[in-house]
């Protein structure tokens, strides 16, 4: 049984290893080895996200944490910083699970869509999302914001040929 809740800030010790675990797909994708092995947000990230964003877990027991979805609002969407399963537990659906959880909660805070930044080409990545109904942005329809963030990773080392932005509808 997957239950999915909002994060508090008892959980944000743990959300790292988390991500780390989920980064270890990466190993079997060429190029992008080292993701596996990059850094990830850290506890005070995680707790700030809680406290101001929006932080949800997605419990596989009671108390045991497979995964995490957080963002944070924007004027036009609620952009999704990550979302992170860990390595065991993928495959099971939780990713999904956490992905429809946060679509209300874009609504009750009144904005219409969601947006992310991903890998494209990458099964678990652009596919999974477009599955999901997000539609990937051209780059004459990226938003300041968006273009922003593209910029950042470029600048973090991400590369941005095979970077791209997405927005759903809501």
């Amino acid at each position: 049984m997957i239950h999915i809740r909002a994060a508090t800030e008892r959980d944000a010790c743990g959300l790292p290893e988390i991500e780390r675990s989920a980064g270890a797909v990466f190993r079997t994708w060429a190029g992008l080895e080292w993701i596996a092995d990059d850094a990830v947000q850290s506890p005070d990230q995680h707790r700030a996200l809680v406290a101001h964003g929006v932080a949800l877990v997605a419990e596989v027991q009671a108390g045991e944490i497979a995964g995490f979805l957080n963002g944070e609002l924007a004027p036009d969407a609620l952009h999704i910083w990550q979302v992170a399963v860990r390595h065991d537990q993928q495959g099971r659906g939780i990713g999904q699970r956490l992905m429809e959880a946060v679509q209300p909660l874009a609504l009750q805070r009144g904005v219409n869509s969601l947006t992310l930044t991903t890998f494209r080409d990458v099964p678990w990545n652009e596919p999974y999302y477009q599955r999901l109904g997000f539609r990937t942005l051209q780059e004459g329809e990226l938003n300041q914001r968006l273009k922003g963030i593209l910029a950042r990773e470029a600048q973090a080392g991400l590369p941005v040929e095979q970077r791209c932005a997405m927005r759903k509808s809501l």
